[in-house]
């Protein structure tokens, strides 16, 4: 895991060494309370707020399934044996708070999780679009500080992606992440998440695959940039490490990051090209 992740930090810096302004750029904007480069912690904290958003809808779209009552005696949660549910139901509101302890609880993908998600939504499961919201409290993602709100909206429907009506969830982006360091990342947008397989199969949540797009904005103390998923991504829950294809696009200033996960192999490889260089491959998920 070590070398992976020294990997990872190589490459990285590979990467930003291509990005870097010019001196004169990087007088101007370091004037102008901005940084002209990004910077490895920047990259990490953009990876590990695309991991904490995929994780958190895939734990409240699971949630929600285990709340409906038609599905709730026979469904496979994938939440870890190590969490705790509470669930209480005031007049048509439904609320689940699941407790990660203080000491960490294992995902399924080896992420460490502590504290409350806490998610709520109607009790009448036929509204559509259906609305379900999620919240923290002292919620920690790998020793990473979450806090934020989303709504996300549900319906059925046929889309470009597949004429069989199915599953459509669009999500608010609103996420901010604390460092262990101290630094803070907020982000905010809108992703669509399809369930394009295993909708068929609503008592079991591992046999699912999404198609996400979408397109957010993230800030730091002193800059901010912009991500678009420019080729829909596809998630496979079976998958340990979930994203096996799709493009983002990250822009800064007049530079551009380009994130390849693949062509559809369950691997941690990806490759990053900046300002349209060869592209360079690092493992996500470390």
């Amino acid at each position: 895991m070590k070398t992976r992740n020294l990997f990872k930090s190589i490459v990285v810096l590979l990467a930003l060494s291509l990005i870097g302004c010019n001196k004169e750029e990087q007088e101007e904007q370091n004037n102008s309370n901005t940084t002209g480069q990004f910077t490895t912690e920047e990259f990490n904290a953009n990876a590990k707020m695309d991991d904490i958003s995929n994780d958190i809808s895939e734990i409240a779209e699971d949630q929600l399934n285990a709340q409906n009552t038609a599905r709730a005696e026979s469904y496979q949660s994938i939440l870890p044996n190590c969490a705790t549910v509470t669930t209480t139901v005031e007049g048509n509101t439904w609320t689940r708070i699941i407790d990660f302890g203080t000491t960490g609880c294992t995902y399924h993908n080896g992420a460490i999780l502590k504290g409350q998600i806490i998610i709520s939504g109607s009790t009448d499961f036929h509204q559509s679009p259906y609305v379900w919201t999620y919240s923290f409290h002292s919620f920690y993602y790998d020793n990473i500080l979450v806090q934020g709100t989303k709504t996300l909206s549900r319906t059925v429907q046929a889309t470009d992606a597949l004429a069989t009506p199915h599953p459509v969830v669009g999500i608010d982006l609103d996420l901010d992440i604390t460092l262990p360091n101290g630094n803070t990342y907020s982000r905010t947008g809108t992703r669509t998440r399809e369930l394009i397989e295993g909708y068929d199969t609503p008592l079991i949540f591992h046999d699912n695959v999404y198609r996400i797009t979408g397109n957010w904005a993230t800030t730091g103390t002193n800059h901010s940039y912009t991500s678009t998923i420019t080729t829909p991504l596809r998630v496979e829950i079976a998958c340990l490490y979930k994203l096996v294809s799709g493009v983002i696009t990250i822009n800064r200033n007049e530079h551009t990051a380009v994130l390849n996960y693949g062509n559809g192999h369950c691997d941690n490889n990806a490759t990053i090209s900046i300002d349209g260089g060869t592209p360079h491959t690092f493992t996500f998920r470390n």
